[in-house]
């Protein structure tokens, strides 16, 4: 009789231990998304940077307002097609991190993790996951925003 909650034990550690390896390679595919996206954002803000400050005599004033928009159309673009799948790591991430929590409502021998039952580490995770979510909204509207100031400094 004392072997069935050994065993039940050991099932729950088990299942802790992959729940934790779940979340670290959500976070990595979440990281790796984030990087290239933030990666490619930095290279559309550096090509609309430059062609906003061409001065190249002979350029005419139709390309040097044509680049950044068609930049900032394809930023924001990107962003929209990056959002779903930030957001979707992100809801795999919070679904791993509640199934964490419901093992630990479970679990005997989950006493050495007892730190991450904790509700400030909880918040801790959901705030890192809001930048990560709002990251391509917050790139979207400074590209409608320079897409403005192109058509601005072009028309005054």
């Amino acid at each position: 009789m004392s072997e069935e909650p050994r065993e039940e034990e050991s099932r729950i550690l088990e299942s802790f231990r992959v729940c934790r390896e779940e979340i670290h390679h959500e976070y990595d595919i979440l990281s790796a998304r984030l990087n290239s996206y933030i990666t490619s954002q930095a290279f559309l803000v550096s090509g609309y940077a430059i062609s906003m400050g061409n001065s190249v005599p002979g350029t005419s004033s139709t390309f040097r307002l044509a680049f950044p928009l068609i930049l900032s159309a394809a930023a924001i673009l990107l962003s929209l097609r990056a959002l779903p799948g930030i957001v979707g790591a992100c809801t795999v991430i919070a679904q791993w991190h509640d199934r964490q929590s419901t093992l630990f409502e479970k679990g005997v021998g989950l006493a050495d993790y007892e730190v991450l039952r904790r509700t400030n580490v909880r918040e801790v995770h959901e705030r890192h996951l809001w930048f990560a979510t709002t990251s391509p909204w917050i790139f979207m509207a400074a590209w409608v925003l320079m897409a403005g100031l192109a058509i601005y400094l072009h028309t005054a």
